[in-house]
């Protein structure tokens, strides 16, 4: 039994499964030191910007050319509430939620991006 089980596998197996394991075992560990830093909201607005963490809960109002956008955080999502400008496109993005999302008001100049 135990040479038909070395007769199936050859050198080639061993080195490939080998490879495998080890780009499993990165991925896990990769995904690990990922996973614990904490998302956080950043605003950029008329050249200055700001860093909030998602975790906690809050409204922020932040100047733009127009006027005050306010921004919400809640259960880890953010959104525009509200914005002076005329379309209100940017109310209507919705939340972010995911690293990467982000939305903007351009008439007054307030980007938000999650990071």
């Amino acid at each position: 039994m135990k040479r038909n089980f070395l007769r199936i596998f050859r050198p080639v197996d061993f080195i490939i499964l080998f490879i495998f394991l080890l780009v499993t075992a990165a991925s896990v560990l990769f995904l690990k030191t990922h996973r614990n830093k904490e998302a956080r909201l950043i605003v950029t607005s008329s050249q200055k910007e700001y860093i909030y963490p998602l975790s906690k809960d809050r409204k922020i109002e932040i100047d733009g050319v127009l006027g005050k956008s306010e921004i919400v955080i809640h259960d880890g999502r953010a959104y525009f509430k509200s914005s002076p400008c005329k379309n209100k496109t940017c109310i209507q993005m919705g939340a972010l939620c995911e690293e990467n999302d982000w939305a903007a008001c351009l008439p007054n100049d307030v980007f938000i991006r999650i990071e």
